[in-house]
């Protein structure tokens, strides 16, 4: 091979990452190519680190790069006779190891630089504003994920916990919600997505507009919920159970107006920790007793002290615990 003086130090090898990552400067991409019309040995070497770039060079952003399989698949394989010349191990093993060197840091990269995450605060709420416009409430210490180039060729995003959607309009462009077994599409509407990893049901609370709901691995058998409607997705059964009337508790936690109509206590509880952020425990002695009142926009506080007076209660603040006792109703 021919080279001038002051790259005749430089192996072309050592530049094939870079050649076939689009990477290589100009002088670099002259040395390859001077050396591939040097020598018909040399042009078949680099067919050989061709395949073995195609093989593991290339990183999806939707697959995960498995370094281990990836060495695997180096050890298998199989060079070919060569009479003139044969590559030597040390290259092999030198190129394989920048190419799968490559690889990993542009599967980092992808996932550093293309996902956005946003997520509120363990005790408080967040308001997030999507590049299309969309706006979510996300409850405390729930969280959202979506790609750049969010609004221009998708509008899917992940939800972990819950949320309040504002969705911007946009028939073009579904907005895809993935809330793992669960997935919600819409165009544009509001709606409440309860989707907490322990529970055992997904709840879509839909106070405009439409949505469709369907078993992520099933898209094409959808349950459309309207406003006004309330559809709640088994885990296990990976089913939807749809309801006609809604329950304005379940965005309390947005709106704090909150109705108890001859509410259990448990689930009185249930609805205070979802809105406040704390824990409630009662003792079993009151936990049938019910009550009806309404609040609007209201602290804790005030809360449990029409509480301990309507239904004569005993209420005391641990913390963030809530115990609440008396003698029954």
């Amino acid at each position: 091979m021919i080279m001038d003086a002051e790259n005749k130090h430089i192996d072309p090898v050592g530049l094939l990452p870079k050649y076939f990552a689009g990477e290589a400067e100009p002088e670099e991409r002259k040395l390859v190519d001077d050396w591939l019309s040097a020598d018909e040995s040399n042009r078949k070497e680099f067919q050989v680190f061709k395949k073995l770039w195609n093989m593991t060079g290339s990183v999806s952003g939707e697959d995960g790069i498995d370094l281990d399989a990836e060495w695997h698949r180096l050890e298998s394989f199989t060079m070919p006779a060569e009479k003139a010349k044969t590559v030597s191990l040390v290259r092999i093993v030198r190129i394989a190891a920048s190419v799968v060197l490559i690889s990993a840091l542009a599967f980092i990269g992808f996932k550093i630089n293309s996902v956005e995450t946003e997520k509120a605060p363990v005790a408080a709420l967040s308001t997030i504003k999507l590049p299309d416009g969309t706006t979510i409430s996300l409850n405390a210490g729930s969280k959202i994920a979506y790609q750049k180039g969010f609004g221009v060729t998708n509008r899917n995003l992940i939800l972990k916990g819950e949320a309040y959607f504002e969705v911007a309009e946009d028939s073009s462009l579904p907005f895809v919600i993935s809330s793992g077994e669960a997935s919600i599409e819409v165009t544009g509407t509001s709606f409440n997505v309860r989707a907490y990893k322990d529970k055992p049901e997904i709840k879509i609370t839909v106070t405009e507009g439409s949505v469709f709901v369907y078993d992520t691995r099933k898209p094409g058998n959808k349950t459309t919920l309207h406003a006004g409607e309330t559809g709640i997705f088994n885990k296990a059964m990976k089913t939807v159970q749809k309801h006609e009337l809604i329950n304005m508790n379940d965005i309390a936690w947005k709106t704090k107006i909150i109705d108890f109509d001859n509410t259990p206590l448990t689930e009185v509880a249930d609805i205070l920790e979802n809105t406040y952020h704390k824990t409630f425990e009662i003792d079993p002695s009151v936990q049938s007793c019910s009550i009806t009142v309404h609040f609007d926009n209201q602290d804790l506080g005030d809360i449990l002290r029409v509480m301990e007076s309507t239904l004569d209660l005993e209420i005391t603040a641990q913390g963030k615990r809530i115990i609440i006792f008396g003698d029954g109703c």
